[in-house]
């Protein structure tokens, strides 16, 4: 495994749940485009002093431009622009998480994935990934009841998880610590999902203290990947999905009400997932392979939603 000082969860958390709010209450009282010009020196401070999320913003870049997905070579500060579209995205993030009166601009690929299981009282596991405003489908599933586990790692944004896990407009998805999956947290877990809950669980963000992972092809180069979601599918015998999201549209600067929009696009990983104990490896390999192929789709339709900042093909 990584040195743990490189570990994405070791990284400080820049987030202050005081600035999100001051930086809201600017976007409610004079609307968008007084909040991106206020956002602009945040962001350009924090491209400024980390080095190791510039440095890593510029490797996927790199990357992403050699595997066809950029159409210019990426040059100095077009990490800043991966920034800026991250921290903008935020504001997304808030409306899905705090506006009583958002209304989610969402188109949804193969959206009957998940409703013949919601119809059918059956849940799934759903391998996320850090692109787009996940935050959005979540006020979504929330506002048409969806039964749905959230396994998080909130070790190095828990001011942010407790803040988001407090709101009305998700108080129907339960945010489980993952690193607290306990075997008796697993029977709890086991009858949940008997029930007809969605587990999800991010794809593209390796184990805290674990080495359950494989390397598969990614933008052209081998990356190391979690395995967590496809063994959890195969020890609650449930299918396993993935779920990307990336931005479709741009609101304009001078609306206050409109919101950007946003495709999500569900695919169906496996039917059931069977792991044998000699070809573990070889198996969790390939399912992770299809996922890694439909994150490469996400990112061909929009390169700079891509938001892990840490030296991921490290």
């Amino acid at each position: 495994m990584r040195d743990r000082q490189e570990h994405w969860a070791n990284k400080v958390e820049h987030t202050s749940v005081l600035g999100i709010r001051v930086l809201f209450a600017l976007y409610r009282v004079l609307g968008r485009l007084p909040f991106c010009f206020a956002l602009a020196p945040v962001v350009f401070s924090i491209w400024a002093s980390d080095s190791a999320a510039r440095k890593a913003s510029g490797e996927y870049l790199q990357k992403a431009y050699r595997y066809g997905l950029l159409s210019k070579a990426p040059g100095a500060f077009t990490s800043l622009k991966h920034m800026y579209r991250f921290a903008e995205t935020i504001l997304d993030k808030m409306l899905a998480v705090w506006a009583e009166d958002y209304a989610e601009k969402l188109t949804i690929e193969n959206e009957s994935l998940m409703t013949e299981r919601l119809n059918a009282g059956q849940g799934a596991v759903v391998l996320t990934s850090h692109m787009g405003c996940v935050e959005a489908l979540m006020h979504h599933g929330s506002m048409h009841k969806v039964p749905a586990i959230a396994l998080v790692h909130s070790a190095n944004t828990e001011r942010f998880t407790k803040m988001v896990e407090g709101t009305q407009a998700l108080r129907r998805i339960e945010f489980w610590e993952v690193t607290e999956l306990n075997p008796a947290r697993m029977i709890e877990l086991q009858a949940k999902c008997d029930a007809g809950y969605f587990v999800f669980i991010a794809g593209d963000r390796v184990p805290i203290h674990s080495e359950a992972t494989v390397r598969v092809p990614f933008l052209g180069e081998e990356a190391s990947f979690p395995t967590g979601g496809v063994i959890l599918a195969h020890i609650l015998k449930l299918p396993l999905l993935s779920m990307t999201c990336w931005r479709e549209s741009h609101a304009p600067l001078t609306h206050r009400k409109e919101t950007n929009g946003y495709r999500v696009r569900f695919a169906m990983l496996a039917q059931s997932v069977s792991l044998s104990r000699k070809n573990r490896q070889k198996d969790c390999a390939g399912i992770v392979a299809r996922y890694v192929a439909e994150l490469e789709l996400g990112l061909k339709k929009s390169p700079f939603d891509w938001f892990n900042f840490y030296r991921f093909w490290n």
